[in-house]
């Protein structure tokens, strides 16, 4: 693949989590760290060493976010029907000084994509322009978020502990009187760094709706 990929898996039956980038893997409930590649068009094929091949069967279209042009698949795990993950295709971190990237998947019914990247140290952490796809149906249709808002909650060495989005939908005034905006709250099932990478696995609530998702953020340097 021309393109600077990542992928990340979430299976809290079997204790899989794990986050691959450009050659190099991190098993992140023990943080056993090895040697990762992805192939395949979707399906895709990510192989870890010391755990095998996982094809990762895409759930519907790719979101498409606009100024970096990163495309991003949801997948399930073939064979585990309790597992998810996510394969992004897209430019390295470059000149930008920092990514946020998550995704949410509730049963594979409800499935939120993020991203928030700063050009340069001045912008403040939590600070960066985020764009935030919610999508839903089979197969999913993502559709773009008109206001999102993502809160995060760090332990002593900087890792993501906690997690909340508040997703307005549609920005007309009738959603806000009704008190209309998706919130999910989440907190960490395993967490560990790579290379510049900080890596939470997050355990997500919507109501009485539990789901998985993988929380990633990248650093210049």
């Amino acid at each position: 693949m021309s393109e600077a990929w990542s992928f990340s898996l979430a299976d809290r039956r079997s204790g899989l989590y794990c986050y691959g980038s450009h050659g190099r893997a991190v098993i992140a409930a023990d943080g056993t760290r090895a040697d990762a590649a992805l192939s395949g068009e979707g399906p895709f094929t990510a192989a870890v060493e010391g755990l095998g091949e996982f094809e990762l069967e895409a759930l519907g279209a790719p979101v498409i976010f606009g100024q970096s042009r990163r495309r991003e698949w949801i997948c399930r795990i073939r064979g585990q029907s309790s597992g998810y993950g996510s394969v992004a295709l897209g430019a390295a971190l470059g000149d930008l000084a920092l990514r946020r990237s998550l995704w949410v998947c509730l049963a594979g019914e409800l499935v939120v994509v993020g991203l928030a990247e700063a050009a340069g140290a001045s912008v403040p952490h939590g600070e960066e322009e985020l764009e935030v796809h919610v999508a839903r149906g089979e197969p999913l249709e993502p559709a773009i978020v008109a206001d999102p808002r993502l809160s995060s909650t760090y332990d002593s060495d900087g890792r993501v502990l906690r997690a909340g989005l508040e997703l307005w939908e549609d920005e007309t005034e009738g959603e806000r009187e009704r008190g209309g905006a998706l919130r999910l709250t989440g907190e960490r099932l395993a967490s560990a760094q790579l290379d510049g990478v900080s890596v939470a696995f997050i355990a997500w609530h919507r109501s009485n709706h539990t789901g998985t998702g993988c929380y990633a953020i990248e650093r210049a340097g």
